[in-house]
């Protein structure tokens, strides 16, 4: 019996074909989608799981009070693990990762590269899997663990273990070189670690280097780990932790906190966007809200989809049914058929889905969000009953409905041609206006995202970055021999530099001022250097290098400052931080020295010397299809041979800020024209459905002498209905929604009703398009078809 149901099945898709290739099309898109967004989501919750103490492990984070809000810091007190462990006994293990840049020299090769230091205790609360090498010798003093990419890097592909690596070390301005000898090679790091690092050296060899001042709380460390049984466990030292709170603030006057947390590492990837300095992979929840959103709204766009073109599908079936009722065929029996149907077609639509996904959208989505996650998609066992549970949902959902309905006719009244399914249309119009909801709104975001992208990136700076080479300058090299090297070229502008990378990072400073504190950001550079980037000098002057006093003891300010202080003008007065006074001797205008998401903040730029000089800007000659970098980098070598060179253009400082509005671009971008696609089949088997029943009265029509226009409205009312729901429900949704998504990446700007409009020519241009073959079908057909028919 159900052999027989399979061949009835297989023959109905193939008799059917133009509408079972839309059903297929349409699922498998929204099947292929969604697994991407299943992969993400399952990622992200088995997040560092390979390590089987991970439900043990607590990272410490520290809380401040600023502007009324909780800021959580991923950064620690150095000395708060070990003091952790010996006070608290419910702490098992502390490791602290502190990540310092270097340089590694092997044989010729010279590489920029970042060293980790690391606990003993490290390798009983981690499980990274190892390639090379016996644990046990991993905390050997003079020992280095390397990951296998950056074993490749330096020894290629041979096993590198008893083998010595130089590492130059940067300590308060001193180069200092350590010789270490690998003990270890990391297998390749797996897809669910939350943080990573190149190379681990044991934590004991900051002291041996100076880098650690054992006791001192104003000393942070990047990562603090914590072992213990659970949560509850660590509550105790939460409530006792005056101690420690007091240890800290004596030490940081300017920085104070109000509380520590232990944040659990295993929901560490859930939060670690809302925490300042921290290491781990970062996702803001109104991303993972996102793309939930965009999974749900694709399935059910597509089984809206699905239903329509069932029900059209079935309604031309009415006659089969009548004569299988008539031959014997029970209710049940003519369920089960369009059931089976559907599972033959959804399973089908699953499994292209299933081969979209994985050489079509995973990869792309890997191009977005720079997120490899294919090769767990046919290896993990909650994909296989996702898949089931797809399968089984679409399958019922095409099916129910119209077969349920169509199984309760009386054969009789089908064969007289009494029963009619849906003449009223009102549940086939509901649906396809959720489908013109959904779609208008994914058209409108992806447009006012698109359009937005184009508007920030056009936004002025405060500054010019054009042209400027920015080149990160070792303690051990020489600015003042690089600059005079660099000035012989024709193509050099200027030269300046600065401690703080412009764009990158600056220093909060409390300064006092008119007797009060007040807090800043800063950034030291070189006398000349606000002229030669291009900020406005509003009044006063620029630092300058012919007064030796500029370079300690002058400042400039900018109007986010004067406005905090409210002063009408800075020039000749003095403020004081690190017990030094500075006197104001210029004025700029506000310039962007973090991404454009918040108000330019306070700034003052102090002056330093060059052998302070961490970066050095190279503003050189505009043209066409020029690589100036490279030209520096001849410089470069020639007078640093043995060290690496490490450049980046100034006007992408940004890109990191402008690729959170881009990715959302390209995925709304993406998801609309599949949208778009799903709902031109949905139309398209709608108008089918409106054809068949209506073809007699079409011809009618045209044998009374109805033209065309006619023809046209006939077909097209049907959608007046979904095209004004869509409206009514999508502008003011729309504009809210690409509102708060704005307020998230960029808190300063506005939404426009372009897009919203544009979005609702493009659902009347999309119907238009569905429907016209079915208008050329109709005034193309031939009437005496239709009015022999009984």
């Amino acid at each position: 019996m159900i052999k027989n149901y399979f061949k009835l099945g297989i023959r109905n898709l193939l008799k059917n074909r133009l509408s079972s290739t839309i059903n297929i099309l349409g699922l498998a898109l929204a099947v292929g989608c969604c697994m991407v967004v299943f992969e993400f989501f399952d990622w992200n919750i088995h997040m560092d799981n390979f390590h089987h103490k991970v439900n043990n492990l607590f990272v410490v984070e520290r809380i401040s009070q600023k502007t009324g809000n909780q800021q959580y810091w991923g950064n620690s007190p150095a000395p708060m693990g070990p003091m952790l462990k010996s006070d608290f006994p419910q702490v098992k293990n502390v490791t602290r990762v502190d990540y310092s840049g270097v340089i590694i020299k092997q044989g010729d090769n010279v590489f920029r590269e970042s060293v980790t230091f690391v606990d003993n205790a490290f390798y009983k609360m981690f499980d990274f899997p190892v390639k090379w090498g016996n644990p046990a010798t991993f905390t050997d003093a003079d020992g280095i663990v390397l990951t296998e990419r950056l074993s490749d890097k330096i020894f290629g592909k041979q096993n590198p273990i008893g083998k010595n690596v130089s590492v130059r070390f940067n300590i308060n301005g001193q180069e200092t070189l350590a010789n270490f000898t690998v003990k270890g090679v990391f297998d390749k790091m797996p897809i669910e670690t939350s943080w990573y690092f190149s190379a681990l050296v044991p934590h004991s060899k900051m002291a041996a280097l100076g880098m650690d001042k054992p006791g001192d709380w104003g000393q942070f460390t990047d990562i603090t780990f914590v072992e213990a049984d659970n949560a509850a466990a660590l509550s105790p030292i939460l409530s006792q932790s005056k101690k420690y709170l007091q240890l800290y603030n004596a030490a940081n006057l300017n920085d104070k906190i109000s509380s520590f947390y232990f944040q659990p590492l295993k929901t560490m990837c859930f939060y670690s966007a809302t925490v300042n300095n921290n290491r781990f992979n970062s996702t803001s929840m109104a991303g993972y809200i996102m793309l939930l959103v965009i999974g749900a709204a694709l399935l059910l766009l597509v089984y809206f989809n699905y239903m329509n073109i069932a029900m059209a599908s079935a309604s031309t079936r009415l006659k089969e049914i009548g004569v299988r009722k008539v031959m014997g065929s029970s209710r049940k029996q003519i369920i089960f058929q369009f059931i089976l149907e559907n599972l033959i077609l959804c399973t089908i639509a699953v499994g292209i889905g299933l081969v979209l996904a994985y050489y079509l959208f995973i990869p792309w989505f890997h191009q977005v969000a720079s997120l490899d996650l294919g090769h767990t998609l046919f290896n993990n066992y909650t994909i296989w009953v996702a898949i089931l549970v797809l399968i089984v949902v679409s399958a019922i959902s095409g099916a129910a409905y119209p077969s349920f309905y169509i199984s309760a006719f009386k054969a009789v009244n089908i064969m007289k041609g009494n029963s009619k399914m849906g003449s009223k249309n009102r549940f086939r119009k509901v649906m396809l206006g959720f489908q013109f909801f959904l779609t208008f709104l994914a058209i409108s975001i992806a447009i006012a995202f698109t359009q937005e992208t184009k508007h920030i990136k056009a936004k002025p700076w405060g500054y010019n970055p054009s042209d400027d080479v920015v080149v990160t300058l070792d303690k051990s090299a020489s600015y003042q021999t690089l600059k005079d090297e660099l000035k012989t070229s024709n193509k050099v502008l200027s030269v300046t530099g600065s401690v703080q990378p412009l764009g990158n990072y600056t220093k909060q400073l409390v300064i006092k001022a008119d007797g009060k504190d007040e807090t800043v950001q800063s950034i030291s550079a070189l006398p000349g250097f606000a002229t030669a980037m291009g900020v406005k000098i509003t009044k006063g002057r620029d630092l300058n290098d012919r007064f030796t006093s500029d370079e300690t003891d002058a400042v400039l300010v900018n109007q986010a400052f004067l406005k905090q202080m409210h002063w009408s003008t800075g020039i000749g007065k003095n403020i004081q931080f690190q017990n030094h006074t500075y006197q104001v001797v210029g004025e700029v205008n506000d310039f962007h020295f973090q991404d454009f998401q918040s108000k330019v903040e306070p700034i003052v730029l102090t002056g330093c010397k060059p052998a302070d000089v961490e970066r050095v800007y190279v503003k050189t000659s505009p043209g066409l299809f020029t690589n100036s970098h490279t030209d520096i980098e001849k410089v470069w070598k020639k007078v640093n041979p043995n060290l690496p060179f490490e450049y980046y253009y100034q006007d992408s400082v940004f890109d990191g800020y402008f690729s959170g509005f881009i990715q959302v671009s390209k995925v709304m971008t993406a998801v609309s024209f599949i949208m778009v696609i799903i709902s031109i089949s949905g139309i398209f088997g709608l108008a089918l459905l409106i054809l068949g029943k209506r073809m007699k009265e079409i011809s009618v029509r045209k044998v009374l002498g109805a033209n065309i226009g006619s023809i046209v409205y006939i077909i097209n009312k049907e959608f007046l209905f979904a095209l004004g729901f869509s409206a009514l429900l999508g502008l003011p949704l729309a504009y809210w929604l690409t509102g708060v998504l704005f307020h998230v990446i960029e808190s300063e700007t506005s939404v426009s009703v372009v897009p919203l409009i544009l979005s609702f020519i493009s659902l009347i241009l999309m119907t238009a398009i569905s429907v016209s073959w079915h208008i050329y079908k109709a005034n193309t057909s031939n009437p005496t078809k239709y009015l022999k028919e009984q």
